[in-house]
This record gives C-alpha cells, sequence and structure tokens, in this order.
C-alpha cells in the first residue's frame, strides 16, 4: 500500500482486508460500498457514484474462462484515485512500479493502466511468436498428432484474452463518455491532464484488442494451413499406393495366366519356360518403373 497527499491529489492503492481494518475516509467508505454493491465478480465497467467514477474490471485464468485471477475496483475524480485490490493471483498490480518519488496521482493512476497493457502486450508479442513458429514447422512438414490440441489451445487462450481486454476497453470508452457527459452540466469527474491520458489510452487499448483478433483470424488460417498439409500427405501417400498397385497388376496378370496349368499351353512343358515368365516379369517392372519416373509419379 501506498498513500501520497498533498494539497490537490490523493492517491491510494490498497488490498481488500487492508480497506476493511484501516479507519477509512469518505472516500474510502464510498469505494467500499460500492464494491459491495457491484462486485466485480458480476459487474465489470464504469458508473457515477456521487460526484466519482466508480470502476471495476477483472481477468481471468488462460485455461479457466470462469476463473478469475485479478480483480479490482477504483475510485477516480478529478483530485483523487483510489484503487482496492481483491484478488491479484498473477501478481499484474503488484508489479506496478509504484515509488514513492511520484509527484501526482496522473503518474500514479498511469503506471496502474500501462501495467496492465503492457503485460497484455507481452502476452500478444508471445503469442505471434508462437503462431508464427507453428506455421513454419506445419509448413516445413513438421505435422505431429498433438497440433490440433495446440490450435485449440491457442484458441482458448486467444477467446479469454478477446473477452477480458474487450471489457476493459469499454470500462475506458465508459470513463471517456461520462467524462465527457459531466462536462456540459456540471463540475467534471477528471481533470484535463487524466481526461487526455484516457482519451490517448483508450487508443492505445483499442490497437491491442485489434492484434489480438487479428491473432484469432491467423489461427484460422493456420488451422486451414494444417488442413492443407494433412490433405497433401493424405494424397502424397494414397498417390504412392496407387503407383505401387498399379506395378504390380500386369505382374498378378501374367502370374494369373500362367498359373492356369492346361495341357494344351506351350510353355507347360518348354525348357525355358520359367526364365522367359520372370524375364517378361522383370522387362514388365522395368517398362512400369520408367513410365512411372517419367510422369514424375513418384
Amino acid at each position: 500500500m501506498q498513500e501520497k497527499e498533498s494539497n490537490r491529489n490523493i492517491l491510494c492503492i490498497m488490498g481488500w482486508e487492508e480497506l476493511k481494518e484501516r479507519q477509512r475516509s469518505e472516500s474510502e467508505e464510498l469505494l467500499m460500498q460500492s464494491v459491495y454493491r457491484l462486485e466485480p465478480a458480476y459487474w465489470v465497467g464504469v458508473r457515477p457514484v456521487e460526484d466519482c467514477l466508480y470502476g471495476a474490471f477483472c481477468f481471468h485464468e488462460n485455461l479457466e474462462a470462469k476463473r478469475r485471477v485479478v480483480s479490482a475496483a477504483f475510485l477516480l475524480n478529478e483530485r483523487e484515485f483510489l484503487m482496492v485490490v481483491l484478488r491479484d493471483e498473477k501478481n499484474v498490480l503488484k508489479e506496478v512500479p509504484l515509488s514513492g518519488e511520484r509527484e501526482g496521482m496522473e503518474e500514479t493512476m498511469e503506471a496502474v493502466f500501462e501495467g496492465i497493457l503492457k503485460r497484455g502486450q507481452q502476452k500478444v508479442e508471445e503469442m505471434e511468436k508462437y503462431l508464427i513458429d507453428m506455421e513454419q514447422e506445419i509448413v516445413g512438414g513438421k505435422i505431429s498428432r498433438n497440433r490440433n490440441r495446440s490450435i485449440f489451445e491457442c484458441k482458448r487462450l486467444l477467446t479469454v484474452w478477446k473477452n477480458d481486454y474487450a471489457q476493459f476497453l469499454n470500462m475506458v470508452e465508459g470513463i471517456n463518455g461520462l467524462g465527457e457527459k459531466k462536462k456540459e452540466n456540471q463540475k467534471p469527474f477528471l481533470n484535463e491532464e487524466s481526461a487526455c491520458y484516457f482519451r490517448v489510452y483508450e487508443n492505445k487499448l483499442r490497437r491491442l484488442t485489434e492484434e489480438i483478433q487479428f491473432l484469432y483470424e491467423e489461427l484460422v488460417h493456420i488451422r486451414e494451413v494444417l488442413d492443407a498439409a494433412l490433405s497433401y500427405e493424405q494424397n502424397r501417400i494414397m498417390k504412392l499406393f496407387t503407383t505401387v498397385t498399379t506395378i504390380f497388376m500386369p505382374l498378378s496378370l501374367i502370374a494369373g495366366w500362367y498359373g492356369m496349368n492346361f495341357e494344351g499351353m506351350p510353355e507347360l512343358h518348354w525348357r525355358y519356360g520359367y526364365i522367359f515368365v520372370s524375364a517378361l516379369s522383370i522387362l514388365v517392372l522395368a517398362v512400369c518403373f520408367w513410365f512411372f519416373r517419367k510422369k514424375k509419379l513418384f
């Protein structure tokens, strides 16, 4: 927890247990009651509460879409930024660089939201590199049995990221929308510096969600590449089987023809009959091999 007060700005970031046990100010009491009314497990977004903006957001476990690993709520107005961290199993908010040397609430608020954005960008970059490597392996002919499972897991990851960051973007859009709407009538929720930051941050977050959507579409493309590679491999195997079968069909005909053993067959008692049939079979094999090589069938 870090707390800093000046003539103008107040900022505070704390855990839920700390908020319940400490002697609370009016703003902190308002934040606590807002969390009770709109718990982030069931509600994510932003709404005006008295002369402040109350917001809540959460992020879920990558492979368990219903399990929250990050959950927080905040209260924001022209001179205050209060945040309570309800859950942070992945240290998304604990890793935010909050030092005592910061000069105002805008710097701390920026560190919180930029930390969330930076983590999202790192995940997107890692996923992009993983998908590029996967596509390169598929094009190179490295097709494993578990490739479909890997694609499915990537799809689940991207779906969770897309939903979480889309909700987070909606919250930031709500901050900007409510801030502009308030300015038309009464005292603004945000000072000019904070309002400017959230407008810029909205654009950054929108680009992140677009990158996640692009990766989702790229995953569909990789699945199509995998299907094409599997079809090509199956066709290659079938072509090989067909070629081998075609080569041995004339030999089957020769074996069937000379296996009848009729008394009237000229070659039946011929001294060189066996050598003749063997030479004929070798000749047929050589002609078939030459023909298929010429047609580049193998």
